[in-house]
């Protein structure tokens, strides 16, 4: 295992790539003569750019991961904590309904478009978990409970991940052009994008009001992913149930007939059945 300073290291010239086209968006953003796309977003977009020229290397192939999967996830606990509780419970409340409606639909749509599509129930469901609560995290929350295939991860990944790109360029422009306020963007992004991140990134690309807000709906609408794994539990456990087959339902009914009356209980093999 290597020492903490050679790990640093090793980390410094990917963050410096990331930290660079940071303040190259945040420079660019501030040229624009009207504020129609944030830095964020043109961040994505340079990072799009580099990669399809060259790909990360050994030198800087750690830091860049390391950038994404940890200082990304650090820095958007920092702005949750940089949020006021009362605030959060306040927006939760107000965000509840539309939250519920949001999941119905995603899950009552996906299970219809699924069975018209074809698609089996494991895939339709990450799909819908992951348009629904949270994007990857929901998928990944929800992918070991029902057993599902690593392709069918990787295709909810990919449609949730699109759906992410769209939106955070499409959002902001959206937004202004049906004159939103921040607290009914910040509401409708918070409620309609998928991850974290993106949320972010589509919320404070419009104004920090609404990405505040979104924020706040997002932290809020992330708590269903506790409600959903355990439902999916069930179901899982359901139909992990071996059926109990018709023949010793009917052998256990003769041999009842013969012996004693409490070796053949009618609802056994109803429920076996059902």
């Amino acid at each position: 295992m290597r020492s903490i300073p050679a790990q640093i290291k090793s980390y410094a010239p990917g963050f410096a790539l990331a930290l660079v086209i940071a303040l190259l968006a945040k420079g660019i953003e501030a040229l624009l003569p009207f504020d129609v796309i944030g830095a964020s977003v043109i961040a994505m977009f340079i990072g799009m750019l580099i990669n399809g020229y060259r790909k990360p290397g050994k030198t800087t192939a750690p830091g860049v991961k390391f950038t994404a999967k940890k200082i990304l996830k650090f820095a958007i606990i920092l702005l949750g904590a940089s949020l006021n509780v009362t605030t959060i419970l306040n927006v939760g409340r107000m965000s509840l309904t539309v939250m519920l409606f949001t999941l119905l639909t995603c899950f009552g749509g996906g299970y219809f478009i699924g069975r018209a599509l074809g698609l089996d129930w494991k895939l339709s469901n990450l799909i819908s978990a992951g348009t629904g609560i949270c994007g990857g995290s929901a998928i990944a929350a929800v992918a070991p409970v029902i057993d599902a295939k690593d392709s069918d991860i990787a295709y909810a990944l990919s449609a949730t991940f699109l759906f992410d790109m769209a939106m955070i360029v499409l959002f902001p422009i959206m937004g202004r052009a049906m004159g939103l306020s921040d607290m009914a963007y910040g509401l409708w992004t918070g409620t309609a994008v998928n991850d974290t991140s993106s949320v972010v990134a589509a919320g404070y690309a419009f104004s920090e009001g609404a990405g505040d807000f979104a924020t706040m709906v997002k932290l809020t609408r992330t708590l269903a992913i506790i409600p959903t794994v355990v439902v999916f539990s069930f179901v899982s456990m359901h139909l992990k149930k071996p059926p109990r087959p018709a023949a010793q339902c009917r052998s256990s009914g003769r041999a009842s007939s013969r012996g004693s009356s409490s070796a053949f209980s009618p609802w056994r093999c109803s429920a076996a059945w059902a």
